[in-house]
């Protein structure tokens, strides 16, 4: 089945006033056999032999993507992100239209060496823009989180961070570049039966 956009009532497309991406953001990887690292292609990455398993996009198309076409004037927008592109997402984030207002850390025990650097990293981040207003629903007493990983699955996300989502952040909700459908929130991916068009029938 092909990807067709939500819409409500009258055509127009459906407006979502709680948004989660979690961008296929671009890395460097480690060559197998070289002992090098190498530069992924855009939409074709490996990992020495072994493929990963999702492609990636570059920065430039990520700061293209035309989400405002799906807020509600009134819109959370959660952005996942790394360490590597903490300070870019937060360009990404001012691109898109969306006001910063805070970040929450994921914490997760090492796993292997990581991305390089002194320090192996064990955090990601989830940082959260507004549009308009949005009512106060409750107050969640941190912003960081220490939480499993949920399985051996590269880059995926607790469940814990949605459910948390949903008790502070109104629907309807769109969740991009999901690796599953969850209930209550519409969709958009590789890995799914798409409910919007977001890249006007191109994958990425």
């Amino acid at each position: 089945m092909g990807v067709v956009d939500v819409k409500n009532v009258g055509g127009t497309v459906k407006k979502y006033k709680t948004i989660v991406i979690d961008p296929p953001w671009q890395y460097g990887v480690w060559g197998k056999n070289s002992g090098r690292t190498h530069k992924c292609n855009t939409f074709k990455a490996e990992f020495g032999n072994m493929p990963l398993p999702y492609d990636y996009m570059k920065v430039d198309e990520i700061k293209e993507l035309p989400l405002k076409n799906y807020a509600d004037e009134n819109c959370e927008l959660y952005l996942w992100t790394t360490q590597k592109y903490l300070p870019v997402a937060f360009e990404v984030l001012k691109e898109w239209g969306w006001k910063y207002c805070q970040t929450l850390t994921w914490c997760k025990k090492p796993r292997g060496t990581g991305q390089g650097g002194v320090y192996c990293p064990t955090t990601e981040f989830l940082i959260l823009g507004r549009l308009g207003k949005m009512p106060k629903v409750r107050r969640i007493d941190s912003t960081w989180f220490l939480t499993k990983r949920p399985n051996n699955a590269h880059s995926k996300k607790p469940e814990f961070f949605q459910d948390l989502i949903e008790t502070v952040s109104e629907p309807p909700r769109l969740e991009i570049f999901a690796r599953r459908k969850r209930e209550g929130w519409d969709v958009f991916g590789n890995e799914v039966e798409s409910d919007i068009d977001l890249l006007g029938g191109k994958h990425f």
